[in-house]
């Protein structure tokens, strides 16, 4: 940690990483759960890897992209409130903050 005062602030970043992972372990095991009731064997094979395979790839591609624009905002601008650094964070994070902003108020 570079700074002590964002500890707690950086803190925030990370624990919320861990509730995404976890969530994304519960939608995988309950899709798998339900694939198989249904009597669909779902294999990851990278050689032969059919569209589903990409599909799932494509989606989770998504998520990813979704979940750092909605939470870099906590660990970036919570440094930029006390100095740390100055960035500017394009138009769909900005928009994202704001309503993580508005959602906190």
């Amino acid at each position: 940690m570079l700074e002590k005062r964002i500890v707690y602030r950086s803190f925030k970043f990370f624990l919320l990483q861990a509730v995404a992972i976890t969530f994304e372990d519960l939608v995988i095991y309950t899709a798998k759960h339900l694939l198989r009731r249904g009597g669909i064997e779902f294999k990851s094979e990278r050689a032969g890897e059919a569209w589903a395979g990409k599909i799932v790839r494509v989606i989770g591609y998504f998520w990813v992209t979704l979940w750092f624009c909605a939470t870099l905002p906590v660990w970036i601008d919570e440094s930029s409130a006390i100095g740390f650094a100055s960035t500017d964070r394009g138009a769909i994070t900005q928009f994202l903050l704001d309503m993580w902003k508005r959602y906190r108020a």
